[in-house]
């Protein structure tokens, strides 16, 4: 049983559970219930009488879970954001943790979790949707920048976290420069920053994100913490080159290698817009096609891959899948 509260839903958190949910059921025995609950007692509900395991899909809904009575040895929590001051309990007695990276898996390991419980579990992406054009394919955006927006009256955290004032000064600085600059997400219509009219805002359906990406030459994050983010996963699949902050899935690589820039909190507008423009100089011929390390590095995160993983982490024997 995943644990959502109604507002994830419908963002990052519902559609990886959704692709995992759909993974899971492709594969494992017959009678394997896989479930959702928005609130405890829905929670509670789905699990009586059931031999059930919790997915808590965000590490601040922990706390209120086991003060409602689950049982911490039948939670799985997923780790998705480093939260500094965020005090969790229980986490040794948890069944499993569920961790984005090796960094994460260090810094949970040293609040003394057993190694054997951790698990590097880089959700998601669906291959089906999300790989390279064909060779020759032109892209006809130099520029995207993914992520739903919320003004800092909405919520000044993430405001703060995405750092959207920065991103905003960013793409105007790049259509003065001559670059086709996309923003993917919803929200945009009601930027508050003062977004250049020239920068194309894209709402649409996530499964629709692989078709515009293979239109995209480079995918640009300047967040200053990222819970993964699942679109520098699907940047990567889909042959961009990618440049971000080296936080989330992007702290595993190496800048200057594979087609990935990465660039510190510290470094001006003018730093970003020429780590750009050099990107796009010096990798025109990388787009179309996977490196060894992007594929060694996307193969475990197929949501088939995680499926498996998951199914071996609570006991559930699974059949692998070939993916068509």
């Amino acid at each position: 049983m995943a644990y959502i509260p109604g507002g994830a839903q419908d963002w990052v958190l519902g559609f990886l559970w959704r692709d995992l949910r759909d993974a899971m059921a492709r594969q494992v025995p017959t009678g394997l219930t896989l479930g959702c609950a928005a609130t405890p007692a829905e929670l509670a509900e789905q699990m009586a009488g059931r031999n059930a395991y919790v997915l808590v899909m965000f590490q601040g809904h922990l706390p209120r879970l086991l003060r409602e009575g689950v049982p911490p040895e039948r939670v799985l929590l997923y780790v998705t954001h480093v939260r500094l001051g965020l005090a969790l309990p229980a986490l040794q007695q948890l069944h499993a943790l569920l961790v984005l990276n090796d960094f994460e898996r260090a810094l949970v390991e040293m609040q003394g979790v057993a190694p054997c419980k951790v698990h590097r579990f880089p959700a998601g992406h669906d291959p089906r949707l999300f790989h390279p054009p064909e060779a020759g394919h032109q892209r006809s955006m130099d520029v995207v920048f993914v992520g739903r927006y919320q003004s800092m009256e909405q919520n000044p955290y993430y405001h703060r976290r995405k750092r959207f004032a920065f991103q905003v000064e960013l793409a105007n600085r790049l259509v003065e420069l001559g670059q086709s600059v996309t923003i993917l997400g919803s929200g945009w219509q009601n930027c508050c920053e003062p977004l250049d009219p020239r920068v194309q805002r894209l709402d649409r359906t996530h499964a629709s994100y692989g078709e515009l990406y293979r239109q995209a030459r480079l995918v640009c994050s300047v967040a200053a913490q990222e819970g993964g983010p699942v679109s520098f996963l699907e940047g990567l699949a889909c042959g961009c080159l990618m440049l971000s902050t080296p936080t989330g899935f992007a702290g595993d690589w190496m800048s200057g290698c594979d087609g990935v820039q990465l660039l510190p909190l510290t470094a001006a507008v003018e730093d970003w817009a020429d780590a750009v423009e050099r990107s796009l100089r010096l990798g025109l011929t990388q787009e179309a096609s996977l490196s060894a390390r992007r594929q060694d590095y996307l193969e475990p995160a197929r949501f088939t891959s995680l499926a498996q993983r998951l199914s071996r982490i609570c006991g559930v024997p699974s059949v692998p899948m070939v993916e068509g």
